[in-house]
């Protein structure tokens, strides 16, 4: 994946964030545009690695889709779980050698099954996956007519097994992911480092997590990702860059907040204190600039 570089600013303004939004709005709704049109599609796959800002993406395509008379059916491959580990099993067990993204946790079998009923039988049925206990606690029911589109939402839309789904429906995927790095004053932000520093923030405002549980499951994250994720980029037919060059100053009010409670006696400190220390420089902006629209509502 080709890594670009943005420029970034120790201090920005509210004219360069809004500037900066409708940039990637541009963006964005050309990848949708080149992806959709003069194509019938009925599947499309949505991917990128955590972080990326797929729900963005995703209400780009109901949007653009829908102004074209198309129902959009969101499946969130994330339903497809396997019933691996109880929330009561989850407490005991130590959660950074716990592989939630592996393949393996999909219930591929059960994924191809309902595609299939629904391109040939015009209806299937899916389990809903409750995070909070790990097991499937409902199922929704699906009906395909002739002109309806189902978007697969999804890191697991790049596992081989989907890719091949998505393939035999003449589908389509489109992934979104922070491609180019920032630089600011000699630092250089990578994308994965600028992901990761979005996910401290998300799980912290959303997630009910803390950054220590962030930092540790994030090594089992960017393993599958360069296992499972990134090698599969190529079979992509649409891909958008997500990085914001005014993000660095969005983030760094909430991370001096949420990492400066980590204890000197955390085995994560370190990797606490190295973050804080890319930020010392960069100046806070209030997250109430960005646009109604934008990427950044899905962090902060």
């Amino acid at each position: 994946m080709e890594n670009r570089i943005k420029q970034g600013f120790l201090k920005t303004n509210e004219k360069f964030v809004k500037n900066c939004d409708e940039l990637f709005e541009e963006e964005l709704s050309f990848g949708v545009k080149k992806l959709v049109d003069g194509r019938n599609l009925r599947v499309i796959g949505l991917t990128g690695p955590t972080c990326s800002g797929k729900t963005t993406a995703a209400k780009k395509l109901i949007s653009y889709l829908g102004d074209s008379q198309k129902i959009v059916h969101i499946i969130s491959l994330d339903d497809f779980y396997k019933e691996v580990f109880s929330r009561q099993e989850l407490d005991s067990l130590d959660i950074s050698k716990v592989d939630f993204d592996s393949p393996d946790t999909l219930d591929t079998e059960l994924f191809e099954k309902f595609v299939t009923e629904l391109f040939t039988k015009g209806s299937a049925t899916k389990p809903i996956f409750d995070f909070k206990t790990g097991e499937r606690k409902e199922r929704e029911s699906f009906v395909a007519d002739d002109d309806d589109v189902f978007l697969l939402e999804g890191i697991q839309v790049l596992y081989p097994k989907v890719i091949s789904v998505i393939e035999k429906m003449g589908g389509a995927i489109m992934c979104v992911c922070p491609q180019s790095s920032i630089a600011v004053e000699g630092k250089t932000f990578e994308p994965n480092l600028i992901r990761l520093c979005r996910r401290l923030v998300r799980d912290t405002n959303f997630r009910g997590s803390d950054p220590e549980f962030t930092f540790s499951v994030w090594d089992g994250v960017r393993k599958n990702e360069e296992e499972n994720i990134f090698p599969h980029l190529h079979v992509c037919d649409v891909m958008v860059d997500t990085t914001h060059a005014y993000e660095l100053n969005i983030l760094a009010p909430y991370l001096r907040k949420y990492l400066s409670g980590i204890s000197a006696g955390d085995k994560h400190y370190g990797k606490a204190m190295e973050i804080l220390d890319m930020f010392s420089h960069i100046e806070g902006i209030d997250s109430k600039v960005i646009s109604k629209g934008s990427l950044y509502h899905e962090f902060v």
